[in-house]
């Protein structure tokens, strides 16, 4: 499953709702001289059932299993937290204004509306501050002890290109004719005016354009350029087995019949590196990053005090 680092996200707790008060609260884990209590572990629970979209009446051990996750999560989130107090690591109040107003903007409210969030969940303008402050400060924590110390150099991009070239196959391209005959009283008849014209040698697009009632009609069923990936499987399918000017046998489906005529085919082909490598050093500075950051943190639990109490 998904690791929940930092699970509460800068747009997400805003909508962070506050644990059940009727819940008599209590200490769940230890982290050297800090504790989790239920209600925590409770309201990072909720937000993270809501960005899973599991709904309520969900499978217990589904519950249970996000439960463990989330606190995994929390005891990381205090790890880091404590680690960028030992660092010194401090934030200005013009980056916590820039943090609001990016969870404005990402989520689409007025100042108004957010505060109005904020009253709905339980918190005040100055605690939720106090949330953004202390994730942006762990986030800079891990830049500066983690990010700003990984470089990925041109060798290592070229390398996993070529090792992975199957990654970065281009999309291939079927240029199509279609007449489509819907389904309605008139089918019979219609069919067997387009079989008949086809098996005489009737030029395709004449035909569509007198019958078809699918797109491009008028332009004697012309679709232009389609990519592979983006067709329907059926119209792919189809499409995959034909030859340049060769024309489909009539298609039932349930809307109707169609026949389809390729024109032009181009076969996929490997993107340059040119256009993958900024992809590529996304994904090695990721791997090395995650590698670095687990390294750590397996290092940082393995010398703390933990005490798990659920």
């Amino acid at each position: 499953m998904k690791r929940f680092f930092l699970a509460i996200s800068l747009a997400s707790v805003v909508f962070a709702g506050q644990a059940n008060s009727e819940v008599v609260d209590r200490i769940v884990a230890v982290i050297n001289d800090s504790v989790i209590t239920l209600s925590e572990l409770n309201a990072a629970t909720a937000v993270a059932i809501e960005k899973l979209g599991i709904e309520d009446g969900a499978d217990p051990d589904k519950l249970k299993e996000v439960k463990g996750t989330i606190l995994d999560s929390l005891v990381e989130q205090k790890l880091v937290k404590q680690a960028a107090d030992k660092a010194g690591i401090d934030i200005s109040e013009r980056e916590i204004d820039n943090a609001v107003d990016d969870v404005k903007k990402q989520n689409r409210l007025t100042h108004e509306q957010l505060l109005l969030a904020l009253a709905e969940s339980g918190l005040t303008q100055k605690e939720y501050r106090e949330q953004l402050k202390e994730q942006i400060r762990q986030a800079k924590f891990i830049n500066k002890e983690f990010r700003s110390k990984i470089s990925i150099q041109p060798e290592d991009i070229e390398g996993y290109y070529r090792q992975n070239i199957g990654e970065f196959q281009g999309a291939a391209l079927y240029r199509l004719n279609m007449i489509f005959l819907p389904a309605d009283k008139s089918l019979e008849g219609r069919l067997k005016a387009v079989s008949e014209g086809l098996a005489n040698g009737e030029d395709f697009r004449d035909l569509a354009s007198h019958f078809s009632e699918g797109p491009g009609a008028s332009q004697g069923g012309d679709l232009g350029f389609l990519k592979s990936g983006e067709l329907d499987s059926w119209l792919e399918d189809a499409a995959r087995r034909l030859k340049p000017n060769d024309i489909s046998p009539a298609i039932q489906r349930p809307e109707g019949v169609y026949f389809i005529q390729l024109t032009e085919f181009t076969p996929s082909a490997p993107k340059p590196l040119a256009e993958v490598k900024g992809q590529i050093h996304d994904k090695l500075f990721k791997k090395v990053m995650d590698e670095r950051f687990n390294f750590w943190l397996s290092e940082v639990k393995r010398t703390a005090h933990l005490e798990i109490r659920m």
